[in-house]
């Protein structure tokens, strides 16, 4: 554990002179101080500087030490050494509040009546006090933080504790921004707050470096509500898994408090770790069981029912599956956004059932007992407008399984679930959600689909015709489809397809000779309105 830092800032607030102004360099006052120097007026201008000072300056005896000198060059060269502030006695020139912003260096002007060694000595004092008094504070903090992380308490408890003991509002959000828990009076004021600075914090968490033992600590202003923040990233093995804040009042953000956040962030880092790994084991599980189900390659039907039953499915009772796709094949980013999104649904609305990737796409086994149809079609189109949404690709189709029970009944549905997701593609487009039950006659050749036979009844009722396209790039099945769907008007055909009724009228001759058949016969318009639903099929499967 790191020592605890003292900020610009709460030197400004507690270690200076009362009436001690900030004329620029605001953008600096996060910035950590280690000890306090002052100008001297023989070379060295200071003793040695170390970094994470701050520099005591008579604007006056600047020219004692080297007439060709000022302030800005002052800055200058001491913000080159790694010092982070100038406190200065004395009028201050435009091109030194320029030079303060310009380096993110606070530019503090001292009283008039303060004698500048006074406040040099002063804040020495200050900071020495203040690194005993955070130490021992830290010490108290890791103890009593760390306690609850131990005991497995979870992130809430640690927001909990940090309200108590800093007497402000407490608040944890996910990584996103999103508010978990907040605790302490007046939260949702403070909560709401926060989750309107979610893009700023999501900002600054991405491009900071977090270590776990010693997090960041940065204050925010909350616009609208009069409010600050003191907050810190949740370190995680990755990036940023969230962030604590402290909120109040911004004079009421002291030190401890900034010392309880960072600490609090630790603790709530173990916290997650724990809940990580836990859902990390779940989801391998989850994937070995449902890969075993689809693929049908378990040992027996009852231990592979038994190993659902310890994730919280009972293959016995009624369930669904569901298939997700994105628009791009072989998409792993899509999928592991997509499989967020699906675990999160069914999280949130405390659903049963696995999720996991399988070939490509994220399928979801959901337990539906005595569930309506409406109700499991609603839970289906939530699923693909989450993953839709999350991922970004508003292309992700659904297919949807009938109701099952059982071990094998799981592949069943699985297989329906894929066919609907293949039709809804080929007859509907991108981005569909389609049941396998609504899909009419496709059921019905799609269980026939394996059988030899309809391979020859299509070939043999439109093989010339298929043909005849392949070879001179016609399109006479379309034209077939389009006549079909215009109710048999040529006119209606021809503003479908986009073309003359000539042209149309030509097509539906050059159907009836090559096909040798004749569009005004009953059993010939059926057969090839079968076709056309056959090769809908066979182009999904």
């Amino acid at each position: 554990m790191n020592a605890p830092s003292i900020t610009v800032k709460d030197v400004w607030r507690a270690g200076l002179p009362e009436g001690t102004e900030l004329l620029a360099g605001g953008a600096g006052l996060e910035r950590r101080v280690d000890w306090a120097c002052a100008l001297r007026t023989r070379a060295p201008a200071f003793e040695t500087v170390k970094g994470g000072e701050i520099a005591f300056v008579p604007v006056r005896s600047i020219r004692l030490l080297d007439e060709r000198l000022d302030l800005p060059q002052v800055m200058g060269s001491f913000a080159e050494k790694g010092g982070v502030a100038v406190a200065v006695l004395g009028d201050v020139s435009p091109d030194s509040i320029e030079a303060a912003d310009r380096l993110v260096m606070p530019l503090l002007r001292l009283p008039d009546s303060v004698h500048i060694a006074d406040a040099h000595h002063g804040c020495v004092r200050f900071i020495l006090d203040q690194r005993a008094v955070l130490h021992e504070r830290a010490q108290e903090l890791q103890s009593s933080l760390m306690e609850l992380a131990m005991a497995g308490a979870g992130p809430a408890a640690i927001i909990d504790r940090l309200a108590d003991i800093t007497t402000l509002v407490a608040v944890w959000q996910d990584e996103s921004g999103e508010v978990r828990h907040a605790a302490g009076a007046d939260g949702d004021a403070a909560a709401s707050a926060l989750h309107a600075a979610a893009s700023a914090l999501t900002r600054w968490g991405d491009t900071i470096t977090v270590l776990a033992a010693d997090p960041p600590v940065r204050e925010f202003s909350l616009d609208g509500a009069a409010l600050s923040s003191l907050t810190s990233p949740i370190p995680a093995r990755v990036g940023v898994g969230g962030f604590v804040s402290v909120v109040g009042d911004e004079n009421a953000l002291g030190q401890v408090a900034r010392l309880a956040v960072a600490r609090a962030a630790s603790a709530c880092a173990i916290e997650l770790d724990r809940e990580r790994a836990v859902v990390e084991t779940r989801d391998r599980l989850e994937g070995e069981c449902i890969e075993s189900l689809l693929g049908g390659s378990y040992s027996s039907e009852p231990a592979v029912s038994e190993r659902a039953r310890r994730l919280g499915v009972d293959l016995s009772t009624r369930f669904v599956v569901v298939a997700l796709r994105g628009s791009r094949p072989l998409d792993v980013p899509w999928q592991e956004a997509a499989l967020r999104a699906a675990r999160n649904v069914m999280t949130r609305r405390d659903h049963a059932g696995l999720v996991a990737p399988h070939e490509g796409a994220v399928s979801v086994l959901l337990s539906v007992g005595d569930a309506g149809d409406d109700t499991v079609e609603r839970i289906a189109i939530t699923l693909r407008d989450e993953s839709a949404q999350v991922s970004g690709d508003t292309g992700v189709a659904l297919g949807l399984g009938r109701p099952n029970t059982g071990a094998a009944g799981v592949r069943t549905s699985y297989r329906e679930a894929e066919h609907a997701l293949a039709m809804g593609r080929s007859v509907l487009g991108a981005g569909r959600a389609v049941s396998f039950a609504h899909l009419g006659l496709h059921r019905l050749l799609f269980a026939m689909a394996q059988h030899p036979e309809l391979l020859d009844f299509y070939r043999d009722s439109v093989g010339e015709l298929v043909s005849y396209d392949e070879r001179n790039g016609a399109d006479l099945m379309s034209t077939l489809e389009a006549y079909f769907a215009a109710h048999g008007s040529p006119t209606d055909t021809a503003q479908r397809l986009g073309v003359h009724r000539n042209t149309v009228l030509y097509r539906l001759r050059r159907i009836e000779e090559i096909g040798r058949l004749r569009l005004d016969d009953p059993a010939a318009r059926l057969n090839l309105h079968l076709c056309l639903r056959i090769r809908e099929v066979l182009a999904a499967g």
